[in-house]
């Protein structure tokens, strides 16, 4: 069995929508980051960075979302991270392109609008939210031009790309970020959304 130690931000939520895709045997435990949780020393034999999200299995521990989903993908031997090596290539260039690009930007302005504030760190500053979305609405009209001929993000099948892309995405609505304009990617994520993994996914965390 897995265990996966995460909280609510996207980084953890992407292995976490990955493996209920895959149909991984798995135990999710939350960690508490308001409270330091990930600071304790029990919480650091885990991971030598003191963050999560960590899989721990087979007495071993992983870190980051990324080597996270493609591992239990490899393990499992799921199709959601394909043998065929252009075809995983495929799955990798767009983990990498969320995680690098738009990823990024979704995630400064979290950060700045919701993270920042909740957690007494400052105030938002507006010219790195501008920054952020002047770069995601770039980035996401490519999206929307890419997924108006394919329905998934890589080889026009669901992957791990699509989960993990997808914990991007939706804090969207917590940034006021609306998807009106990119009807194909609304489309998109309208999919992923209505997948049983997710709605198990979230039924995992505390309420």
């Amino acid at each position: 069995m897995y265990h996966l130690y995460g909280f609510y931000t996207q980084n953890s939520m992407k292995p976490l929508y990955a493996l209920e895709e895959i149909g991984a045997d798995f135990e999710f435990h939350f960690v508490d980051l308001g409270q330091g949780e990930q600071m304790s020393e029990e919480f650091r034999q885990r991971t030598p960075i003191g963050k999560v999200p960590v899989l721990e299995h087979e007495g071993e521990h992983l870190f980051e979302s990324g080597a996270i989903s493609r591992y239990v993908a490899n393990v499992e031997g799921s199709p959601l991270y394909p043998k065929n090596k252009l075809e995983r290539a495929r799955v990798d260039q767009w983990l990498d392109f969320f995680s690098c690009h738009l990823g990024h930007w979704l995630n400064t302005l979290f950060w700045q609008q919701v993270l920042k504030p909740r957690i007494g760190l400052g105030e938002t500053d507006q010219d790195a939210c501008d920054e952020a979305v002047k770069f995601a609405r770039k980035q996401f009209s490519m999206l929307d031009r890419l997924l108006d001929a394919s329905t998934w993000l890589a080889n026009d099948r669901l992957s791990i790309a699509d989960m993990c892309a997808f914990a991007y995405v939706e804090q969207c609505r917590a940034v006021e970020f609306p998807l009106d304009h990119y009807p194909n990617v609304q489309a998109w994520f309208d999919r992923i959304e209505g997948r049983e993994s997710v709605a198990h996914a979230r039924g995992r965390l505390p309420s």
